[in-house]
């Protein structure tokens, strides 16, 4: 064997472990990013869950603002009450029980409700949301990240 030929074997050796090392470290930056992309989009997913369900209970609560929750009265038993529309409208990904529903019905100056047609009621649901991927809490600083849907109607009936 020549040495002409030795170097050659010697050379591509070289540059397949030169290959390898490329293929590791490009394949750790795909998966960041593949994993990222993956965060995105359950994010939007369950940010679309809580807009659909603040938006079935605000719609409900200008159908019906006599009850928001079911503690309102016992005509307001589940299935029949805000509430129980936010948690169902949305996608069953939302952990529901880890989700706060805030519903806003006007008052007068003693602080009773005024259920009278026109006046405004808004629903607003936050949830706080555990992204998967570990270097993006690192970077950002926020793990959960807490996102917030609102919806408002009109009253339209008493």
């Amino acid at each position: 064997m020549t040495v002409h030929e030795q170097e050659s074997i010697h050379h591509s050796r070289l540059e397949s472990g030169q290959s390898l090392v490329e293929v590791a470290i490009s394949l750790v930056i795909v998966l960041m990013l593949l994993s990222g992309v993956l965060d995105l989009g359950r994010v939007y997913y369950i940010y679309a869950a809580l807009e659909d369900g603040a938006g079935e209970a605000a719609l409900y609560l200008a159908l019906n603002p006599q009850c928001p929750t079911s503690l309102a009265g016992p005509q307001c038993a589940d299935p029949n009450n805000a509430e129980y529309r936010a948690r169902h409208a949305g996608g069953q990904e939302v952990d529901w029980p880890n989700a706060t529903i805030l519903i806003d019905i006007p008052t007068d100056t003693n602080g009773v409700p005024v259920y009278a047609v026109g006046e405004p009621v808004s629903v607003t649901i936050r949830y706080a949301f555990t992204l998967l991927t570990p270097i993006i809490p690192r970077i950002s600083g926020v793990n959960p990240l807490t996102l917030s849907a609102h919806a408002s109607q009109v009253i339209i009936g008493e």
